[in-house]
């Protein structure tokens, strides 16, 4: 008896630190790890059982998670990548508050890649990490690499910072868009790209540093994580750099 009341009362104080933790955006070291990404780079990131935890911790059990929408992307006709949407939902007093984002999982290794269900539920694992890093969970780990200008506050004029005019320096020449019209917002801001004169790869640097996308990510993967608020916000950028040239 003496055993259960103890642990009752220490349940809100794990429940208290892990809300200190999610408010302060900061994963503890010993749950960091470390993997080898493009260009031998070392990059920080932490595991999905961390975030599970963190979320049982804080709001009790009360949350749920789902992931639909998977797609299997092939490049030269051979399996490259799975993706999938996440929706995580927690409640806690009385309040309802729903994220969605989207997550991704590379087929690599050869003979000693991992079977396609397990490509699934890594894709799934990566959403439910990155809809939880909208919360503030180990959101320290998604913009490792912060740096001040990144954040300062767009101009008045065009919204564009010195950090947009880092990432997307060197225009080639400007192409002119003909045929049909872009029908989504990433599709838009494809085309936007293009009459600046960027590259793809310009774009998908610029995404990294404006919203944090995973370095990983292809552009497709980089523009299909995006929400839809977000891509409007890049597409608008992207108008009013149009319209001040």
């Amino acid at each position: 008896m003496a055993q259960r009341e103890a642990a009752e009362m220490a349940e809100p104080s794990r429940q208290d630190e892990a809300i200190r933790r999610i408010l302060s955006q900061r994963t503890p070291e010993s749950e960091i790890r470390t993997r080898t990404g493009r260009g031998g780079k070392a990059m920080k990131y932490t595991d999905g059982a961390y975030v599970i935890r963190t979320l049982n911790e804080a709001f009790g059990w009360d949350w749920d998670f789902m992931a639909d929408s998977e797609e299997l992307l092939t490049k030269n006709g051979q399996p490259f990548e799975i993706k999938c949407r996440g929706m995580l939902t927690v409640r806690m007093g009385g309040r309802t508050i729903t994220k969605t984002q989207y997550g991704c999982q590379p087929i690599e290794g050869g003979d000693k890649a991992p079977s396609i269900g397990d490509c699934y539920k890594g894709a799934a694992t990566d959403a439910l990490k990155k809809c939880a890093s909208m919360l503030g969970i180990a959101l320290d780990l998604y913009d490792s690499d912060y740096k001040p200008e990144k954040y300062a506050e767009p101009s008045r004029s065009t919204g564009w910072t010195a950090a947009d005019n880092e990432a997307l320096a060197e225009p080639v020449k400007t192409v002119k868009l003909v045929g049909a019209q872009p029908t989504s917002p990433a599709e838009e801001l494809l085309a936007l790209n293009r009459q600046l004169g960027y590259t793809e790869p310009q774009l998908l640097k610029w995404l990294i540093g404006k919203f944090n996308v995973d370095a990983n990510l292809t552009l497709h993967s980089a523009l299909g994580s995006l929400g839809d608020g977000e891509l409007s916000q890049a597409v608008d950028i992207f108008k009013q750099r149009l319209e001040a040239r």
